[in-house]
């Protein structure tokens, strides 16, 4: 059997996208969904209901909040929202036929500059004691990390006049040291591993310039994944959302 996992930010809760947010759901064929920016809990369930998924949604530490839906039964969760884990980390255990699988559905702070990427940086870090504390077994890292990965490019120069006065303050430099510090702990750029020369840009629809999405996977599932790609030709994303969703497929034997 082929477990499909997706991670998708939509937008300041969704309010008024539900239908598009659901063709695009639908049409992804997801087993597990990983949801930010899920700030509209009326929104989650009306999602959860149409695509028949059991789901959590839980508060982040600000405005933003965060959603895990599953086809299979969702045993555990957990949220996780204090300094220095923000915005949230929500941990979902769900009870796959052969074994439980862990979701830890991240959101953390935006902005390129040094200061948020220091923050997201110690966020990592806390993220790795807690999931040693916890010992959860397969595992996988997904949602909007905010952050840029070794290697990657982000074309500033297409990005909204906005983003690029924000960047100025920086000279334009882009720091990395958030996800490294997952990389290094042993977890698989699921997006990367399986597609090195590809941008896999996943913010925005429409006008592609950066890679804000991932999914990461421990060594038993980096055993198992088969696929991974960014969902960028159906009809309804740049009505949906303003990032495209990322899918990974992995491998069982139920």
């Amino acid at each position: 059997m082929v477990l499909r996992v997706l991670t998708y930010n939509i937008y300041l809760g969704g309010a008024g996208r539900l239908e598009q947010i659901s063709a695009v759901l639908a049409a992804a064929r997801a087993d597990i969904i990983g949801l930010t920016e899920a700030d509209d809990p009326a929104v989650v369930a009306a999602l959860a209901e149409r695509l028949d998924m059991a789901y959590v949604w839980a508060a982040g530490s600000g405005q933003r909040h965060i959603a895990t839906l599953s086809r299979w039964p969702i045993s555990e969760w957990q949220i996780f929202n204090r300094p220095p884990l923000t915005q949230a980390a929500l941990e979902t255990k769900i009870d796959l036929p052969s074994a439980p699988l862990t979701i830890y559905n991240i959101h953390l702070l935006p902005y390129l500059l040094l200061p948020f990427e220091i923050r997201r940086w110690q966020a990592a870090g806390a993220l790795l004691r807690l999931i040693g504390r916890r010992r959860p077994g397969p595992h996988l890292l997904l949602g909007d990390f905010n952050a840029i990965a070794p290697g990657d490019r982000v074309l500033q120069r297409r990005n909204p006049p906005k983003m690029r006065r924000v960047m100025a303050l920086q000279l334009g430099l882009i720091f990395r040291l958030a996800l490294p510090r997952l990389l290094n702990a042993g977890y698989t750029d699921c997006f990367r591993t399986l597609n090195p020369q590809l941008d896999g840009f996943t913010w925005y629809p429409g006008n592609p310039t950066t890679r804000y999405d991932y999914i990461l996977a421990d060594a038993d599932m980096t055993r198992r994944l088969t696929a991974c790609r960014v969902i960028d030709d159906l009809p309804l994303l740049a009505q949906a959302s303003d990032h495209l969703p990322l899918l990974a497929e992995f491998s069982f034997e139920f």
